[in-house]
Order: structure tokens, then C-alpha cells, then sequence
């Protein structure tokens, strides 16, 4: 074997190592890798389209992740510049990244567009709440909801029922709530006419149910929370109901006591 074999097979060998590293970097810096840092196991849906995502179709990946796990999704699963939504949540789903609690249409906690350097999915402890739960049914994409009560309230008296005191049509309050963060409203006028109102609201990240409507113009129309119900012990009226709530509606004064159908 000549010295000049020697060095050309070095060389070839060096080459091939160069490339399969680069082949390797590449596969890892364009897949994306799921890591549980919250200490229950989590379970990962990941869809190809929002509209897929909001209606609980066609799932692409279903993944469970134990604590302190870590996944890392191929590129024979993921291709880099596409976008993926990642819905993730407990057993209970008290633990879930149902929140758009920026903006309305933010969906940079589910959404994902894997890129070089911008590809790691964390889970986080501080998302967290009973809003999947009461409002979603925890795996479902909506909720129905109806009135049985109308309240008022004040810090003296606290809530006074109000429901023989209103119109039969007054009383008719329905709403359904959607994963996608829209809302169908139904009332009826003192003709007894129903009306419709559809509704875009926020989730927002507390101890108890809450999500506040918008109007158009992104104004504070109203909410619906639990915690505090008339269902509770006064003064404080603490609940932990997530099947029952108070809701604001636009343009009312009335906060109505709805449970979920």
C-alpha cells in the first residue's frame, strides 16, 4: 500500500465524516423537540392546520410525554418552515396552553414554525387554570350554557336574585363557547324575538373560570368567571364549581347565572 493511497483514503474517510456530520446538524436543527418540563405527563396533539386544531380533526401526532421527558420529532414527521399546532394538556387538563390571554388571535403558544435555532417546544408550569375544564368540557371543542338566575350586587347587601323581578324573554340567556375563541350569544328582545350576537373573548390565566368578551373595537363587552357564585357561602361566596358561572353580557345589567349543559 503506497504512501499516496494512504493519504487519498485519509482524506476520502474525512470527507465522508464531514458529510454525514452535516447531515446530522442539519436533521436535528430543522426537527422539533418537545420537552415536559411539568411533573405529570402530558399529552401532545399536533395538527397541520388551525382549522384542525380548533375542531379536534385529524390529528397528525399524538404523543405522551412523562415528566422531565424529551422528544424530538423527525424530519420525516416535520419539515422545517411548515406550521404546526401543538395542543397540550394534562389527564385533568388543569394543566393545558388553551390561552390567548395577549390578543385575541395570538397563537404563538400552539402555533409552531420550525427553523433553525427556533425549534424547541417547552411546556410550561405556569399554564394552568380550570378555564379548559369548565369552558371547554376539558377534551371537547365548545360549551352550551343557559340561564337559571339574574343577580345584582353590591359590597352591603351582596347578591340579591333578581329572576321573578325580570321579563319571561329576559330571562332567555344562552351562550356557546368555542375553542377557537369565539362565542355565540342568543337573547331575546320584550317581543320575544331572539337575537344573536356573536362574540370574540379572551382566556384568561387565573385560579377560577374566566374568559372576558370583546366587542369590535377590542373594549371590554363583558365576562364569564366562576369562584365567587351566589351558589356559595356568604360573604365570600367561594366555589370551586366549573360547570356553573356568572356572566356580564353586553349591554346588561343583569350578571345571569349559567350552567353548562
Amino acid at each position: 500500500m503506497t504512501m499516496s493511497f494512504v493519504r487519498n483514503l485519509v482524506v476520502v474517510s474525512l470527507f465522508i465524516t464531514i458529510i454525514a456530520s452535516c447531515k446530522k446538524d442539519s436533521k436535528d436543527n430543522s426537527a422539533i423537540t418537545l420537552v415536559n418540563r411539568i411533573d405529570r405527563n402530558i399529552t401532545y396533539d399536533v395538527y397541520t392546520s388551525y382549522d384542525d386544531y380548533v375542531n379536534n380533526r385529524n390529528v397528525y401526532e399524538r404523543i405522551t410525554l412523562q415528566p422531565n421527558e424529551k422528544l424530538v420529532l423527525e424530519n420525516s414527521k416535520v419539515t422545517s418552515g411548515n406550521t404546526y399546532y401543538v395542543d397540550w394538556y394534562s389527564d385533568d387538563f388543569y394543566y393545558n396552553n388553551w390561552f390567548n390571554d395577549e390578543t385575541v388571535f395570538d397563537m404563538k403558544r400552539v402555533q409552531i414554525s420550525p427553523k433553525p435555532g427556533d425549534n424547541t417546544y417547552y411546556t410550561e408550569q405556569a399554564y394552568k387554570g380550570p378555564n379548559r375544564i369548565a369552558f371547554l368540557n376539558g377534551g371537547s371543542t365548545q360549551s352550551n350554557w343557559i340561564a337559571i338566575g339574574a343577580y345584582l350586587y353590591s359590597k352591603s347587601t351582596g347578591y340579591s336574585n333578581q329572576w321573578d323581578n325580570v321579563s319571561v324573554n329576559s330571562r332567555f340567556r344562552q351562550i356557546t363557547v368555542r375553542k377557537d375563541f369565539s362565542a355565540t350569544y342568543e337573547y331575546k328582545d320584550e317581543g320575544g324575538n331572539v337575537l344573536t350576537e356573536n362574540l370574540n373573548f379572551i382566556v384568561h390565566q387565573s385560579d377560577v373560570p374566566y374568559i372576558q368578551f370583546q366587542d369590535a373595537l377590542g373594549a371590554n363587552a363583558g365576562n364569564m368567571t366562576g369562584g365567587a357564585l351566589p351558589s356559595g357561602t356568604p360573604p365570600d361566596y367561594e366555589s370551586s364549581a366549573t360547570d356553573t358561572v356568572l356572566t356580564l353580557f353586553p349591554n346588561s345589567e343583569y350578571l345571569y347565572l349559567m350552567i353548562r349543559q
